[in-house]
């Protein structure tokens, strides 16, 4: 089996959130969600932030008229070969604040966030989705330039710490146009940094979009998002001594 994670957010300010999320499936699953993505978008490299905004391969395609379909055609394929969808959320301004140096830069937050995003997402993927023990979980992420040591750190320590070493393989990071795994996990990673900035960071009074309750639809997703509150839980639960060394190498 294979999992594909993918970062959206992070661009800074009082609003900042900053989301890990993806989808799990096997193989010849991803193979034929690969084939409609393909069918459906040539060699077009899909970025769900270029969609939504018609910018790049997507200024001028599809039509105004296509794309829905098109969009729902991409999630359908996804929710039709039996993915498990994982998305963690976090607010930056209070994750900073709590969790780290008050002079910390954002790339460093967003270092040491995306650590404890990931050990969320695989906690999703082993406990939640409960893949078959004789069936091993590699996991692909993107590439993200300065967080994929400290990354790599926190995903084996999930693995030693939870005992995972013939259910868990391998930690990868490949650019996005290498898997449309890692395309369809961006579509997720952004509607999950939507959700949690429209509805609960800026509290807009906004319908739930769209695309995020389709993607929801089959209840083989699991959705979470840590605002002050919850940090300030979660950090409780740990001494000083027990979090990671500053700065996240």
């Amino acid at each position: 089996m294979i999992a594909f994670l993918d970062e959206s957010g992070a661009h800074g300010g009082p609003n900042d959130v900053f989301t890990l999320g993806g989808w799990v499936a096997r193989e010849k699953r991803w193979e034929r969600i690969e084939k409609v993505w393909n069918a459906r978008l040539g060699r077009r490299v899909f970025h769900m932030v270029d969609f939504e905004h018609r910018k790049g391969e997507f200024a001028t395609w599809p039509s105004e008229a296509r794309r829905v379909g098109l969009i729902a055609a991409l999630a359908d394929s996804i929710q039709g070969n039996d993915a498990f969808g994982t998305a963690h959320s976090v607010h930056l301004e209070p994750f900073k604040a709590i969790m780290c140096p008050s002079d910390a830069g954002l790339h460093h937050v967003k270092r040491f966030a995306y650590g404890m995003l990931l050990t969320g997402c695989l906690n999703d993927i082993i406990y939640m989705f409960k893949p078959p023990p004789d069936e091993q979980v590699s996991v692909i992420c993107e590439e993200c330039e300065g967080i994929e040591g400290f990354a790599t750190d926190m995903f084996y320590s999930f693995k030693r710490r939870n005992n995972l070493e013939g259910r868990l393989g391998g930690l990868t990071f490949m650019p996005k146009d290498s898997f449309r795994g890692l395309q369809a996990a961006d579509m997720l990673a952004y509607e999950g940094f939507k959700h949690l900035t429209n509805t609960v960071v800026k509290a807009d009074k906004r319908p739930v979009r769209k695309l995020f309750e389709a993607l929801k639809k089959t209840k083989r997703i699991a959705i979470a998002h840590s605002v002050e509150a919850n940090i300030r839980r979660w950090r409780n639960l740990y001494k000083d001594n027990a979090l990671p060394a500053w700065p996240p190498k």
